[in-house]
Parts: C-alpha cells; sequence; structure tokens
C-alpha cells in the first residue's frame, strides 16, 4: 500500500514509539515501518495526524513540568510592579506566594520578570519644571523657532564641568564568573573621600573653541566674574569683531549674581546676552557633547 501524498515528514524530535526524526520520500507503510522501528499501524496514525494538522505537529510544547507562573500569574506580576516600581524580587516573590497555593522561589520570579521585559534599570534624570518653566521655554522656542544657520553661529556658548578623578557617581556593571571576582581588572580601586574632583569652564561657537580653564575651589559669582572679564571678552571681541556675537549663559546662581549683571551691562555694545529660559539644561548643546 502507498500513500497519496508522495512526501511526509516528521518535524519533531520524537514519534510515537520513541524514535529520532526523519523524513521519508517516496516510501511504502512497510519500509516506513521498519526504518523508525514500529507498528505499520502507528506510522498510519502519524500520517493522519500529520494530514489533519497541515503538516506540522510539535509535542516539545506538552513535554516537562508545568509553568510555576501562567499567563495569569504574568498578567498579575505585571500588576504588581507597576503599582510598586521599587519593588525588589523579594518583595515580589513574598506579594506573588500569598495568594498562590504554588509556593514560589525568588529565581522564578526573576527569570519571570527577565521573560516578560521587567528588567531593572536606572532611573533616567531630568529637570523638575514648574508651570512658570514651562511657559517660558514654551516661549523661548516660538521666539527662536524661526532663526537661521547664520543667526545662531553669533552665539557662543559655555559651560563648566566637574570631573571626579577617582571615583564616579554611578555603579559600573560587570560580567564574570563567581571565580573572577579576585582578578585585578574586576577591582575598581577608591580613596578615602573620593579622591578630589576637577572643575573646568569652557566655551566654543560655530567659529572657534574658546579656552579650557581650571576652576580653584567653588565656582562663585567672583570666580566667574574673572573667568569673564579676562576670557570671555577677549574671546567675543576676536571671534566677533563687529560686535554682533550673542552670549548665552544659563541662570545659575553665580551666573545672576548682580557685579556679573553689571559688568554685562557696560560691555552691552561689545556683545549681548542671549536670554536663557530658567532650568533648561537640555537646550544647551553642551549637554550633547
Amino acid at each position: 500500500m502507498r500513500f497519496r501524498d508522495r512526501r511526509f515528514q516528521y518535524p519533531w524530535k520524537h514519534s510515537a514509539s520513541g524514535t529520532c526524526a526523519t523524513t521519508i520520500t517516496n516510501g511504502r507503510i512497510s519500509e516506513t515501518a521498519a526504518f523508525v522501528k514500529c507498528s505499520r499501524s502507528a506510522v498510519v496514525n502519524v500520517h493522519n495526524n500529520w494530514k489533519n494538522q497541515e503538516g506540522v505537529q510539535f509535542r516539545r510544547a506538552n513535554c516537562g513540568a508545568p509553568r510555576a507562573i501562567n499567563d495569569r500569574g504574568e498578567r498579575r506580576l505585571r500588576r504588581l510592579v507597576k503599582s510598586d516600581r521599587r519593588a525588589t524580587v523579594h518583595t515580589l516573590t513574598a506579594q506573588m506566594n500569598q495568594q498562590c497555593t504554588r509556593k514560589l522561589c525568588r529565581a522564578t520570579v526573576q527569570r519571570t520578570l527577565l521573560h516578560i521585559g521587567l528588567r531593572s534599570r536606572r532611573l533616567i534624570s531630568a529637570p523638575m519644571l514648574t508651570s512658570v518653566h514651562c511657559k517660558k521655554s514654551h516661549a523661548f522656542a516660538l521666539q527662536h523657532k524661526h532663526w537661521t544657520l547664520e543667526q545662531w553661529k553669533k552665539v557662543a556658548f559655555p559651560d563648566e564641568s566637574c570631573f571626579l578623578l577617582h571615583r564616579i557617581d554611578e555603579r559600573w556593571r560587570m560580567r564574570q564568573e563567581t571565580s573572577e571576582n579576585k582578578l585585578p581588572e574586576t577591582i575598581f580601586g577608591c580613596e578615602q573621600d573620593g579622591g578630589g574632583s576637577v572643575m573646568v569652564w569652557c566655551m566654543f561657537s560655530w567659529h572657534a573653541l574658546g579656552p579650557l580653564i581650571r576652576v580653584e575651589g567653588t565656582l562663585n559669582s567672583c570666580t566667574y566674574l574673572s573667568i569673564v572679564a579676562d576670557q570671555v571678552y577677549p574671546y567675543m571681541e576676536t571671534v566677533y569683531p563687529e560686535n554682533d556675537g550673542l552670549f548665552q549663559q544659563d541662570n545659575a546662581t553665580c551666573h545672576v549674581s548682580k557685579i556679573v549683571r553689571t559688568w554685562f551691562e557696560q560691555h552691552d555694545e561689545e556683545f549681548q546676552l542671549l536670554p536663557w529660559p530658567p532650568n533648561s539644561p537640555d537646550l544647551n548643546p553642551w549637554e550633547n557633547l
């Protein structure tokens, strides 16, 4: 007896008699049964099931132990996470075990969290904006949305940054095995009080990069005024000889102090200040460098 369909496959790993998967082309029932070492009726049943399932049959999905957390449990775990984003795995495990007849371990909950895409990630820092900040930022965007490239070329952007010498503000992550925790490349040295820091001030524009100034101690109004008088004034005079340049600065306390504002008013003919909305560091191109 020959099959009507000349080709049929066994796409699963194990047949009804427990043998390995194989593909038979132009085979008879007896030859196939002898090849897979099972009865002729088993071959006929498998072939009929294969035809009814449109050629695809998987037994892998039904093997093994049942999942400790099913689809309903995953939805409940997702609701628990959204109710408290900072809950630890230990807390989530205790909450899951309150209404489960089968007790779950921390490893099971951790694997389920990774499976449904709820990984532990660092928070994204952003400035706290009030309604007044939003209105002023919106007004600034409307005022300058039609500026051309030539107009932005006349703006000089300064900024100061603090660099830590022997430590970092955020945690470092490194993948390693348990036996590699004492290797030199997996150890980060630290010093008492962090090892100090260095603060620098710099400015740039479309035409040239300004000087890099090291700030000794804290940047207060007197220190900032000395930087502006010694560095900003010669830079603006050289880069913008026609006195059409704009100097941008944020609204830090040392930038808007009385003595600094008085100095800029006295040099208003050489260059002008670009009005800047409060609490908007994301508008400064320095933040993207």
